[in-house]
């Protein structure tokens, strides 16, 4: 394998953990969060994760491979809860010393983090795309995934300024309604 290869691979293994961690990480932002309106967001996230993993299908199976894909896909399936990268956060969380008493905005910063985190691995991904399908598909994607990271940033902005929470969305940014 060439070193493009093996960045490869790893972005893919990293795109699983988020992908098979993320669910579990709203669950558990959501028993964090004291708000009910934040419960109820943090849920529909968690629900809103499992039809994105076939985009994701899509778009390693171009790369890398179907068969390295679907290996790749069952180890980190057999790992998945919680995956690495969550633990990880959650962990940064515990250092801090506020598993218990994490408020509403620390639950909103930590998945703002992680959606900071999938667009930046989905960006390196799309380095390494030629398929001018794929490219697209990797544009939708990106552009989900900073759709939920602005609708939790104006999940923050509304309870540091107002301290309401938007338990659904009130807006879209891609601009339909």
């Amino acid at each position: 394998m060439t070193h493009i290869d093996d960045r490869v691979i790893e972005l893919a293994r990293t795109a699983l953990s988020f992908e098979y961690g993320e669910e579990h990480f709203y669950r558990h932002a959501a028993d964090m969060t004291q708000n009910p309106g934040g419960k109820a967001m943090f849920l529909r996230l968690a629900d809103e994760r499992p039809e994105r993993m076939e985009d994701m299908h899509t778009l390693f199976s171009a790369i890398i491979g179907q068969d390295v894909w679907q290996q790749l896909a069952a180890e980190e399936a057999a790992n998945a809860h919680p995956s690495g990268v969550i633990a990880e956060m959650e962990a940064a969380v515990m250092h801090r010393g506020m598993e218990a008493v994490a408020d509403d905005t620390q639950a909103l910063r930590m998945a703002m983090e992680l959606e900071r985190r999938i667009i930046h691995l989905l960006k390196d991904m799309s380095e390494h795309i030629k398929d001018p399908d794929i490219i697209k598909l990797a544009g939708k994607m990106i552009m989900e995934e900073i759709s939920q990271y602005d609708a939790l940033q104006a999940q923050l902005d509304s309870l540091q300024n107002v301290g309401l929470w938007l338990d659904t969305p009130e807006f879209r940014m891609d601009g339909r309604f």
